[in-house]
């Protein structure tokens, strides 16, 4: 918490990639510009079982302009911002996927990749959902995550996966 507000206070965009509750929580939120989490992790800081519910809840602990999203595994990614769920399907990858391991963090490396690029929100989930997905190509938490030509490549030519739209 103290390097948050640490970081926060010196300009730094202060990204939260977290899947479970722990102490000292509470005083690390406030200092949070973009919390990423687990499909889980809303239901388990909130107690609201509903996806959307448990995010809007999530949000009103943090400062208004904080960005709260989730990763769905296969049926992608939403965020909320500003009053209004955005979402993004998750990408379909030649050879299929072989271990999601670390896909989360590659999400979350892409989003923020995105943000980093200036893309609006919905380019970042689009931007992370890519990157998981290329991520899932091989076994091993980094061994195929993406070259920029393949994760351009990918958001230019790829497909949403099948009954995910």
């Amino acid at each position: 918490a103290r390097a948050a507000r640490e970081a926060r206070a010196a300009g730094t965009v202060v990204s939260l990639d977290i899947d479970n509750v722990y102490e000292g929580l509470e005083e690390l939120l406030p200092h949070v510009d973009v919390l990423v989490s687990s499909q889980e992790f809303p239901r388990r800081l909130t107690g609201i079982d509903d996806e959307h519910a448990a995010l809007v809840e999530m949000k009103s602990w943090l400062r208004p302009e904080t960005v709260v999203g989730m990763t769905l595994g296969e049926r992608g990614a939403v965020v909320y911002h500003g009053g209004v769920f955005v979402e993004s399907p998750a990408f379909a990858v030649r050879g299929g996927c072989h271990d999601t391991t670390g896909a989360g963090d590659a999400f979350h490396a892409g989003f923020i990749y995105g943000m980093l690029r200036g893309e609006e929100i919905e380019g970042c989930l689009r931007t992370g959902c890519a990157v998981a997905a290329l991520k899932c190509r091989a076994l091993g938490a980094r061994t195929s995550l993406p070259t920029n030509a393949e994760l351009e490549d990918l958001l230019a030519h790829g497909l949403p996966l099948r009954g995910h739209s």
